[in-house]
């Protein structure tokens, strides 16, 4: 989690897997504490929208609406796989000629997030394959895997001649960034527009065996 406040930034970031709903309050807390700033004083809260764990980001999601209904501010949903590729992108094993990252993030047994994303001059980002979920072997068609850099939760579909950047850690400053950049668009949203980020074939349900 992390605050900006006059140009400053404040920071806890954290992981802790599957216990978001034990502290992401409690550091709520600490975070406006040592800002000091005012519980309803925010003028934009940011989340990390998915495609991502389902729990996880209807936890963000809530607490980001919640958080924007009392203050009366905007919400900015932000694609976990946007904040993943600057993370790679900014990462001390990256160097300056990578330019297309496909971002893999894990759901569930061989089902995997994908997303690709390419380099502007400017730096930013710009995402060129869409979100989608890739269960099997391989992906085909619409990949040309030379000159790709992989990121994230690595598959073991992955090819041992391609690089493959795994542990980046994502921090909340960085889905702070990107949501500013939303902010300076005019493009932030109102509280009841904090919706995760599904995509086609994601389903958190299982059939009955019987």
């Amino acid at each position: 989690m992390a605050l900006q406040v006059s140009g400053r930034w404040f920071e806890d970031t954290q992981n802790v897997d599957r216990l978001h709903n034990r502290v992401v309050l409690h550091s709520l807390e600490r975070l406006v504490e040592k800002a000091g700033v005012r519980r309803d004083g925010f003028s934009a809260v940011a989340f990390g929208a998915g495609p991502a764990s389902f729990t996880g980001v209807r936890i963000a999601a809530a607490v980001a609406q919640a958080v924007a209904f009392a203050s009366d501010a905007l919400v900015v949903p932000v694609r976990s796989s946007h904040a993943l590729a600057l993370a790679a992108s900014r990462d001390a094993r990256a160097s300056t000629n990578d330019t297309r990252w496909l971002t893999v993030t894990r759901s569930r047994r061989d089902a995997y997030y994908l997303a690709g994303y390419r380099q502007l001059e400017s730096k930013a980002l710009e995402r060129c394959l869409d979100d989608r979920l890739h269960q099997g072997e391989l992906p085909r068609e619409e990949f040309v895997w030379e000159g790709w850099i992989g990121a994230g939760d690595r598959p073991p579909w992955w090819p041992d001649d391609q690089r493959f950047l795994d542990a980046v850690v994502v921090t909340a400053r960085i889905v702070g960034e990107l949501a500013i950049a939303v902010l300076e668009r005019d493009e932030g949203l109102p509280p009841a527009a904090a919706m995760p980020i599904y995509v086609a074939g994601d389903s958190p349900w299982r059939p009955s065996n019987g």
